[in-house]
């Protein structure tokens, strides 16, 4: 069996970072070992929240892992607290062979989150360009590289050592979905755009990408996965509840 580490927040209440993700890979047959940056008692969307931050955590964690041996097939990161915490992922996951995929969450619709300081969002960076898949919205990616235009903000993050940039929250004529970026060609893949916003379909949207990648599949085909699954849960979740996160539990047998 295939052991990934998962390093993203966790929140008592709303479907979202490890809350969803850890779910998704165990039903993808993938062995998830989580690695906690913050503990909140809710996702940000329900307006207020207690929030734990994890930065002391990791490193320790990290050296007891090390310590018992622990080797992963992918590493899977999402948000981050702090830039220390990029700093001891990027340093306790630089040499690792896995299958590294980066999801840097920094912001959306043009606007970066709040605590996103330029000193973090550095830090983001660096590892982003360490990663083997990213899967940046558009805010992101033009974060990352300073570039508007997608395709040759792509470009750029390939260039600085990506295998793949899968860009995420694509739009065109009422559709939705990704486009898939590598050295050698580009797809897209869409579904129905349907009305609300969802938290946590980020963060399933890689925790599919990420399992399909390590049983086998190939970037392309793995986005085109994690997108139909994404657009599922979505169409089975109801609108008025969204700051809950999508009901990805009841679709969760698709993936077995």
């Amino acid at each position: 069996m295939k052991k990934c580490a998962v390093i993203n927040d966790i929140s008592g209440f709303g479907k979202c970072s490890l809350v969803a993700q850890l779910p998704v890979l165990s039903a993808l047959g993938v062995e998830a070992h989580p690695a906690p940056t913050a503990v909140l008692s809710n996702q940000t969307a329900y307006g207020s929240y207690h929030c734990c931050d994890m930065t002391s955590f990791l490193a320790p964690c990290f050296a007891q892992w090390k310590k018992l041996g622990a080797v992963f097939d992918g590493v899977l990161t999402g948000y981050f607290a702090s830039a220390e915490e990029v700093k001891t992922v990027f340093d306790s996951f630089k040499n690792t062979k896995a299958l590294f995929v980066v999801d840097p969450v920094m912001g959306d619709n043009g606007t970066l989150y709040d605590g996103f300081t330029g000193s973090l969002c550095d830090e983001i960076k660096k590892l982003a360009c360490r990663a083997d898949v990213i899967t940046p919205n558009v805010t992101e990616l033009r974060r990352l590289t300073g570039e508007n235009d997608a395709e040759k903000a792509a470009r750029i993050m390939l260039e600085s050592g990506n295998k793949a940039v899968v860009l995420t929250g694509v739009e065109k004529d009422g559709m939705i979905g990704s486009t898939v970026f590598t050295r050698d060609c580009c797809k897209t893949f869409l579904a129905p755009k349907r009305g609300g916003y969802f938290s946590g379909t980020g963060d399933i949207f890689s925790a599919v990408l990420t399992g399909r990648m390590l049983n086998g599949a190939s970037v392309f085909d793995a986005a085109r996965a994690a997108g139909e699954f994404v657009s599922g849960v979505i169409a089975v979740t109801d609108a008025q509840n969204a700051q809950e996160g999508v009901d990805f539990e009841k679709r969760l047998g698709e993936l077995i």
